[in-house]
């Protein structure tokens, strides 16, 4: 089976894996993004075994896995998706050894920047670098990886009203969102896909759209 992907560092320490094939771009991230922030502790932050992931999220789906319908867009810190490979002890699926080529080389261009480990860096997976998914996703890349960008950002959500910010909290964990993710989340919806329905339910369009001019004035200053 071949996954045809390219790496391209688009911002400073953001590499962006382009995988055109939706399904390959769902099934390659899987595991990390899981790593990262599933809902579920069960996987979050362990070594799971993909066949137990692909079991219970097809439980949470009717009995259909849609992981590679529902997601198209990811975001992981390199440090956290190194982490995920160092505790695999055989690869499961032909992804996960392309996924584990894809975090080693991202961390040598790292290390050759400073000869030296640097774990400030973070990867993104899109469909293109034309996409809105790609334009979400850079958002993520910044807020990890750019202290000024993720201070102002979050200077702006700071000004969100409560009853508000609880909405979109709440619309995110119904997405399928961990809690530790939805400041940044947040910022990177209102940013770029601020009128998704599962996001915005709740808040005014008026609002949101407010919000979002303000969001994209930071953002542009970034591109």
């Amino acid at each position: 089976m071949k996954i045809d992907y390219s790496i391209e560092e688009v911002r400073p320490n953001v590499f962006a894996v382009i995988v055109k094939d939706h399904y390959h771009r769902a099934m390659l991230f899987c595991r990390v993004q899981e790593y990262y922030e599933s809902p579920n502790p069960q996987f979050r932050g362990k070594n799971f075994s993909i066949w137990d992931y692909i079991e219970w999220y097809s439980r949470e789906h009717n009995d259909v896995f849609t992981y590679t319908f529902d997601w198209g867009g990811f975001n992981i810190p390199l440090k956290t998706a190194w982490d995920c490979y160092e505790k695999l002890k055989e690869y499961e699926t032909p992804y996960d050894k392309t996924m584990d080529n894809i975090i080693r080389s991202i961390e040598m261009i790292m290390f050759n920047k400073k000869n030296t480990r640097n774990w400030n860096a973070y990867i993104i997976g899109a469909d293109s670098i034309e996409s809105d998914t790609f334009e979400h996703e850079v958002c993520h890349g910044l807020y990890a990886t750019n202290k000024e960008y993720k201070g102002l950002v979050d200077e702006i959500t700071e000004t969100i009203e409560w009853q508000d910010y609880l909405k979109f909290e709440g619309n995110l964990l119904d997405m399928g969102y961990t809690a530790a993710v939805i400041p940044d989340e947040i910022q990177a919806y209102l940013t770029t896909n601020y009128e998704y329905t599962k996001f915005s339910k709740g808040v005014s369009k008026k609002k949101c759209k407010e919000f979002h001019k303000q969001y994209q004035k930071v953002f542009n200053k970034y591109l």
